[in-house]
């Protein structure tokens, strides 16, 4: 037989709010009594429960109901919760015309009637079913059983209520509240297989804070899938319990919370056809299909289908790691772990966040999104893959590097560019240096080794397409180890000339002015050291031209050599 010891505040709200300030410890026992005598006589704590007349066996749809309960309490926490078959036990749950008009539990407590849940005669509670509010109760009930109160009561050892904007059926089976700011007076408005199917976010992080956390639970890797018509989930391809018994029609409707402890696990939403919204981030909710929302009374829905569970002490094992999209136009955001992110059909918009991710737009018109300017990360594109990489440049690199494939847009802070515009070009290869364009942006390789770095300036990795009409057309590495890099204006052949240091940050402009025309000897005399003809008149570096002798009567000749008039002796 366990204890009912005390449960002191964390100062956090989400949680105080849900503390009843009692838990049990050691191993817990519960049963289904079928006879008054299956209870302790006094029975202290409580009230005539077991002898009122009409005690009866609660419905095996409530045993059901709580078996299942159970199950979902044992897979998040680290309790120890054993069924004592028709005995006395800590949880014991049975049905009264006490307990009016619906249902009540208590407190764990050291008395006979400490954790005992009782269900009125009222209500037909063989009709409890996943989704339903008959189901649902039960999961409420062995809710304050083991320690949980109402969520818009103040009360517990921080004398506090749930803040309001988590105080609804969203995030926890124990508020009154069917929607955000929905009256505890006039009783749930959820539609009828409007329930939450499990223990909400808030519940589990309360549970886990009295019990610990299970990081057993599906602690390998494991795919999450759904069925679009009957709501059913199937973990790792084994049907789990379904809503409305798997009738589908009006009970097909999903609304839980999932926790899962380890491993590397993926919602995989290929089987869906609907635009799809996926959110990876803990305590987000995803959204599979309008259909399938639960409505949630006076004009309110569930924000989403599934909710994740919120990290426990910062734990990272419980995230959700990856997700596939089905073939609608599906919106899909990963958390700060790294993250593998498959749009699979349609039109998909995909932001991976934090963590070095994996992102495939697959079939459709994609983008992949980005919190930074394109000036903020270095892109690269690998033909033979067909893949770019981007790697977050900003302090702390808040968007990891990425692999991306099959997307055909990349939406950054500042504007949206074609993948097309961020391929790999090859400018030249003269000399020891060559110039490609990858990513959007110039590289400034070493012919020897395939590596350099990325011509920068005012502290920022140029970006190809922001410079309008001019290009770079070739840079060639020079003694210091910097870099002279020319740049062609293509709407009226001008010229500018670039000293940079070895990081390929721009130092100065290296010709007497910013734009120079091809034939101004500063150009020229630069093409040897380029190795190149930058200017295309057929002769690296300044031309050589023969003299011609104009005249030379009397003691002064006149003589044009290399362009320019001598008046010689």
């Amino acid at each position: 037989m366990a204890t009912a010891v005390t449960v002191t505040k964390t100062n956090n709200a989400e949680i105080d709010g849900l503390l009843s300030g009692y838990k049990w410890s050691g191993a817990i026992t519960y049963s289904f009594p079928d006879s008054p005598s299956d209870y302790a006589n006094p029975y202290t704590g409580g009230s005539s429960e077991p002898t009122t007349s009409g005690f009866a066996s609660v419905p095996s749809q409530i045993q059901g109901a709580i078996n299942y309960a159970i199950g979902l309490i044992l897979s998040y926490t680290n309790a120890d919760i054993q069924y004592a078959g028709t005995n006395g036990a800590d949880i014991m749950i049975a049905q009264s015309p006490a307990a009016n008009p619906t249902a009540y539990a208590y407190y764990p407590g050291n008395y006979a009637s400490g954790g005992d849940i009782w269900f009125g005669t009222q209500y037909n509670f063989s009709l409890a079913k996943l989704g339903n509010y008959y189901f649902t109760t039960a999961l409420h009930e062995l809710g304050h059983a083991v320690g949980l109160k109402h969520s818009q009561e103040t009360g517990g050892p921080a004398n506090v209520a749930v803040p309001s904007a988590h105080d609804d059926s969203e995030y926890t089976v124990m508020s009154y509240r069917s929607y955000v700011g929905a009256s505890t007076t006039t009783g749930y408005t959820n539609e009828a297989y409007g329930y939450p199917q499990t223990y909400m976010a808030n519940d589990i992080l309360a549970l886990q804070t009295m019990y610990g956390a299970d990081y057993t639970t599906q602690g390998s890797n494991t795919v999450y899938t759904w069925d679009p018509n009957t709501g059913q989930e199937f973990i790792d391809g084994v049907g789990q319990l379904a809503p409305g018994g798997g009738t589908g029609g009006s009970a097909n409707r999903i609304y839980e919370t999932v926790w899962d402890g380890g491993g590397v696990d993926t919602y995989d939403l290929s089987n869906y056809t609907t635009n799809l919204s996926i959110n990876l981030n803990p305590g987000a909710s995803s959204l599979f299909s309008l259909v399938q929302r639960a409505y949630l009374g006076d004009g309110h829905y569930a924000s989403g289908n599934v909710y994740n569970a919120y990290l426990y002490n910062g734990d990272a094992r419980s995230y959700i790691d990856n997700a596939i999209g089905g073939s609608g136009n599906d919106t899909i955001v990963g958390n700060a772990i790294a993250n593998v992110l498959n749009g699979g059909g349609g039109n998909d918009t995909i932001t991976g966040g934090a963590g070095n991710d994996i992102i495939d737009g697959g079939s459709g018109t994609d983008t992949a999104v980005y919190s930074g300017s394109q000036a903020s990360y270095t892109i690269s594109y690998n033909a033979a893959a067909q893949t770019f990489t981007l790697t977050d440049l900003r302090s702390g690199s808040p968007d990891g590097t990425d692999t991306v494939a099959a997307v055909e847009y990349f939406q950054f802070g500042d504007g949206t560019a074609g993948s097309a515009s961020l391929t790999t070009t090859v400018i030249e290869t003269f000399g020891s240096t060559s110039v490609v364009r990858s990513g959007g942006n110039y590289h400034l390789d070493s012919i020897s080794t395939g590596t350099g770095p990325v011509l920068k300036y005012a502290g920022s990795a140029v970006i190809a397409a922001n410079w309008g009409v001019w290009t770079v057309i070739g840079a060639e590495q020079v003694s210091g180890g910097g870099y002279d890099v020319v740049w062609k204006s293509s709407s009226n052949q001008h010229y500018s000339v670039w000293g940079t240091d070895s990081n390929g940050n721009f130092l100065t402009t290296l010709a007497a002015a910013s734009e120079v025309l091809g034939t101004d000897a500063s150009l020229q005399a630069l093409e040897p050291t380029l190795q190149q003809d930058l200017n295309g008149d057929g002769t690296i570096g300044v031309p050589v031209v023969s003299d011609t002798t104009i005249e030379t009567f009397g003691s002064t000749s006149v003589v044009l050599s290399g362009g320019n008039y001598h008046l010689n002796s």
